[in-house]
């Protein structure tokens, strides 16, 4: 059980309205492994918004 309760941690269980990048890249911790400084892709999603999404 997560901290708000049952959340899924994986890609392939993205809750509806969330960028599976921006879900994966904030729930899997082995995408970040090994980086030194910023995430570009992260970087990227923060400055562009999620390319192909609308949350709205």
């Amino acid at each position: 059980m997560g901290l708000f309760g049952n959340s899924p941690r994986t890609a392939g269980s993205t809750p509806k309205g969330e960028c599976p990048q921006c879900w994966r890249h904030a729930h899997d911790r082995t995408v970040h492994q090994g980086l030194r400084g910023d995430c570009p892709q992260c970087v990227d999603h923060m400055v562009n918004g999620c390319p192909g999404f609308d949350r709205r």
